[in-house]
């Protein structure tokens, strides 16, 4: 069984959160920009992760989503980091167009980032230190639960 860990990242926030569940499902991590939605089909786990932009995942996110091929019999999973808000919506989203591949969904995972916001008295920055050790050890945990899920769902493929 191999397990796949795309994300997108602009400012290192998702990718933080991305290696740590990586370290959790024993997958591999790749940005988006290294991967081909055509070879994908290898994985029986696929979680995909981007930052929150306007309440959706970012564009390179749902680009790749849209040329995912029929991937039945996968799973998959998708987390985010935001500013303060979006993240339902955004999870909302990659399950949506996962399932559309005939992805399970497994399940998602959020938290808060650090974001700035430039205005006309500088830049503000906002949610300092975050994703923080406790946020990356629950991402860990959750890239844990879906290993587990994805071992479990197998055995009893295994035992019928």
């Amino acid at each position: 069984m191999k397990s796949l860990v795309i994300y997108y990242s602009k400012s290192g926030n998702t990718e933080k959160v991305a290696k740590a569940i990586a370290r959790g499902s024993e997958a591999e991590l790749k940005r988006v920009e290294e991967v081909n939605p055509e070879n994908v089909s290898d994985y029986s786990l696929i979680c995909i992760g981007t930052p929150v932009h306007a309440l959706a995942p970012a564009k390179p996110i749902k680009k790749f989503l849209e040329k995912l091929p029929d991937l039945s019999g996968r799973k998959g999973a998708g987390f985010c980091t935001m500013h303060a808000v979006g993240d339902k919506r955004t999870l909302r989203i990659i399950k949506e167009k996962l399932e559309a591949k005939n992805i399970e969904f497994l399940g998602g995972f959020s938290c808060k980032g650090l974001s700035s916001i430039f205005g006309d008295i500088g830049p503000k920055v906002f949610n300092k230190g975050k994703p923080n050790e406790e946020d990356l050890k629950r991402a860990e945990d959750f890239g844990r639960k879906l290993l587990n899920q994805v071992k479990q769902k197998v055995e009893e493929l295994i035992n019928k």
